[in-house]
């Protein structure tokens, strides 16, 4: 017997839909679902169903998707659909029994496998298939026993009242018949274990913490039950995904790891239900820009989703470069991307660097520091820092640096007296630094005051406080961390060795200098190596520890890479490093010339790594890495691209982002396309922007993120008066009459002022409110 299935084929192969064929190699292949010559399917191409048709059989054809094995599935049209239907329309016909093929797996990214099937309701068969696509089935959820709006068939999630708010069932009802409905029930009995039913406001207090749109769901359906007794489902998805399916109990992999998915038994949620990334083809586009020029600039009407589009892009890149799937929170947990916004008074000091009040521990004090001004880092030198960290643990190929990051110190040590090598001959030896004060204390656990007051006590009366003493045994016992940078001390000028801390503090009883730390040595200078200049032509002094805190990990890379050839050319050959990213938010409101300063030169891809400039105020040689990219996005109704800096412009590549909609119906997006199952949003946006596109221009449309939190009537009420309206009136200032043109005559009375229409319906017919939003979209209202 043949079977009916929906097969997902992806956007970046789009001859798999001209030519008719899905290259998965050899039948049998998961990727298939078990499809047979004679059966049915449905294909879904950019989320939407385009038509039927039917599998021809399996075969060999050559192919640029599957390189390593030319076997396909081909297949013969039945019917093309002239409109193709968005999934979440399709799956609510009522021809379809709604299981988790259909709510699930054949809505989003599915790993292994592209082809799911459909199981039929009632008398529907698939040798006698017959679908009208203009029957639908109503989903709500409401209060039991309240009236619903209209008597076709629906499916109602009944909670109990609004003090509970438990499921109680899940039914279908036409008119006073109703009877329950069996594969959603089913659905939701297998998705949740007995005991962990949980209400809809327990939900919420879970996704308060833990899923931010879960909660904005479960919120707004809250508030309709509690306002009218129902809330209208427009799209099945999210009502399996933020009701249904309950909590999560295979947790998102932080690390592309399998989750372990045992002691839920036959409750748990297989990988199938996990949260895939699905890396479209223009942000692969942008990522192979991304590779071709460090610096980009997302521009575009405001609402465009450019500050989305920036993760995306970052998701592609990292795909790009290591070939695994890596969201962009994992990037952002590992501390590779960071954000900032310019505006008029952002300044140099903050980007680049400047002079803040610290505290000074360089010298001697009793207080053991002392507040003074010192030079300190901005946001594009601290990522440069955290870069070259990467860039060096990738040249060094072991895992010396396992524990360095871009927050590690570098120290200045000194072993002994330079005169006598002995205390520094045996600390080479055994891997150590080591101080010799209070060689019969041990120090564990003892912080500054401890060590200060035992110092003290063993001090002749009239003897100097012991604060330059307690501080350097403070830092080897407290302050210095595993993967610390250390620097061994030669001359004022000049250093011998360069290290990395391996260990906690250790005392060795037997040892003159007992007070120890194991590293590992990362340099050994055949001549001291002058760090003059990259100390800020501040000499070293003879205090025995002390931070470095003009130095940073660039710094660190050129000494190890100094004076040998070999060691250059291993680099060479070393493993890319992980990039890094900076995001400037609103990068065409601030002063570029005054921001980036002489450093706008560095930013260009030839210039990185091999030119350098002289900081003005830490005086030190600086230059931007290879595996530091920026990303800039930009909002072209603020201000126009013409006005921006022309250095920037011929540094930066530019891509426009335009207002997208086809999210309302991206699968993978899961948005309500519909409000109150009346409401086409994608229709009213695209009519705002053709109309705002004749009478003003194309920087000033209205991008899809003004309606993608949009849920109920009373959200779109909301961002309605509060930010579509406004925008409108701030695009045309001063000319009510031109806003009418874009959004009739009932928003506005004469003298230009808003008119709130109501948005309660009237019985069984639509609102005020709503009739006037769709009267916009099917030319009703007047845009001349």
């Amino acid at each position: 017997m043949n079977r009916l299935f929906v097969g997902k084929f992806g956007a970046d192969k789009p001859e798999q839909i001209t030519e008719k064929f899905y290259a998965a190699g050899p039948k049998g292949d998961s990727w298939y679902g078990g499809i047979e010559a004679g059966d049915l399917v449905y294909p879904i191409f950019e989320g939407k169903v385009i038509g039927l048709w039917r599998v021809k059989g399996y075969t060999q054809k050559n192919n640029r998707i599957n390189k390593n094995d030319s076997g396909v599935v081909e297949f013969d049209e039945v019917s093309s659909f002239n409109n193709p239907i968005p999934i979440a329309q399709f799956i609510r016909n009522q021809a379809f029994s709604l299981n988790i093929n259909l709510l699930n797996k054949a809505v989003k990214s599915s790993r292994g496998c592209g082809f799911f099937e459909i199981t039929l309701e009632g008398n529907h068969s698939v040798e006698s298939l017959e679908v009208d696509f203009n029957q639908k089935q109503n989903f709500y959820i409401a209060l039991q026993d309240q009236p619903l709006p209209n008597d076709e068939r629906q499916i109602v999630v009944v909670i109990d009242n609004l003090q509970n708010t438990r499921i109680l069932s899940i039914i279908r009802r036409k008119g006073d018949s109703a009877e329950l409905y069996e594969p959603l029930m089913e659905l939701y009995e297998n998705r949740n274990l007995p005991t962990e039913k949980y209400t809809l406001k327990e939900l919420l207090r879970y996704a308060n913490n833990e899923a931010p749109n879960k909660a904005k769901y479960i919120s707004t359906v809250l508030q309709e039950l509690d306002k009218q007794g129902w809330y209208a489902v427009s799209n099945p998805v999210q009502l399996y995904d933020n009701i249904l399916v309950g909590r999560r109990r295979t947790p998102k992999s932080k690390n592309n790891s399998t989750a372990n998915s045992t002691n839920v038994g036959s409750y748990i949620q297989d990988a199938d239900d996990e949260d895939t990334i699905e890396i479209s083809e223009s942000y692969k586009r942008y990522a192979e820009l991304l590779e071709f020029n460090p610096n980009l600039v997302l521009y575009g009407p405001p609402g465009t989703g450019k500050t989305y589009a920036t993760k995306k892009i970052i998701e592609a890149f990292e795909n790009k470069n290591s070939n695994l799937i890596i969201p962009f929170e994992q990037v952002e947990r590992e501390g590779r991307v960071k954000f900032v916004t310019f505006h008029q008074s952002y300044s140099y000091e903050e980007f680049i660097e400047g002079i803040r009040p610290r505290f000074n521990t360089d010298e001697a004090v009793d207080s053991g520091g002392s507040l003074q001004y010192g030079i300190e880092n901005g946001i594009l030198k601290e990522m440069a820092t955290a870069a070259f960290t990467q860039t060096l643990k990738s040249e060094l190929k072991s895992d010396l640096l396992a524990n360095t990051k871009e927050s590690s110190r570098i120290w200045k040590v000194s072993l002994g007296k330079r005169s006598d090598d002995q205390t520094y001959d045996r600390c080479k030896q055994n891997n150590w630094i080591a101080v010799g004060w209070l060689s019969n204390h041990n120090l564990t656990g003892k912080n500054y005051e401890d060590i200060y007051n035992i110092l003290k006590s063993q001090r002749e009366p009239d003897a100097q406080a012991p604060g330059n003493d307690a501080s350097t045994l403070d830092s080897i016992v407290n302050e210095m961390n595993t993967g610390d940078i250390v620097l061994i001390y030669d001359s004022p000028t000049t250093i011998r060795d360069v290290g990395v801390i391996r260990s906690g503090y250790k005392y060795m009883q037997n040892e003159s200098f007992p007070h120890i730390r194991h590293v590992a040595w990362l340099k050994e200078f055949e001549q001291p190596y002058d760090i003059y200049d990259a100390n800020g032509r501040t000499r070293l002094t003879l205090k025995t520890i002390y931070e470095l805190t003009r130095f940073n990990m660039s710094d660190i890379q050129q000494m190890i890479q100094a004076d040998h050839e070999a060691e250059a050319a291993a680099a060479q050959q070393a493993d890319e490093p992980k990039p890094y990213y900076l995001i400037i938010d609103e990068i065409n409101r601030g002063n570029i010339s005054k921001i980036f300063g002489e450093l706008i030169t560095l930013i260009e891809k030839d210039k990185r790594q091999s030119l350098s400039v002289t900081l003005p105020y830490s005086q030190k040689p600086f230059t931007l890495p290879r595996n530091l990219y920026l990303i800039g996005t930009m909002n072209t109704a603020d201000r126009s691209i013409t006005a921006l800096d022309t250095a920037l412009r011929r540094r930066f590549a530019f891509v426009e982002v335009e207002p997208d909609y086809s999210v309302f119906t991206n699968p993978n997006l899961n948005l309500s396309a519909m409000v109150n199952d009346v409401i086409d949003l994608e229709k009213l946006l695209r009519t705002l922007n053709e109309r705002v596109l004749k009478h003003l221009d194309r920087d000033h449309r209205i991008g899809q993120a003004y309606f993608m939190d949009v849920l109920s009537i009373s959200d779109l009420y909301h961002t309605w008066y509060y930010k579509i309206l406004p925008l409108l009136s701030e695009y045309f200032y001063n000319d009510p009459e031109a806003v009418k043109r874009i959004v009739g005559n009932r928003f506005y009375d004469q003298y230009g002022s808003m008119v709130f229409l109501n948005q309660h319906k009237e019985g069984q017919a639509l609102s005020e409110f709503e009739r006037a939003l769709i009267d916009i979209y099917k030319g009703k209202a007047s845009d001349e």
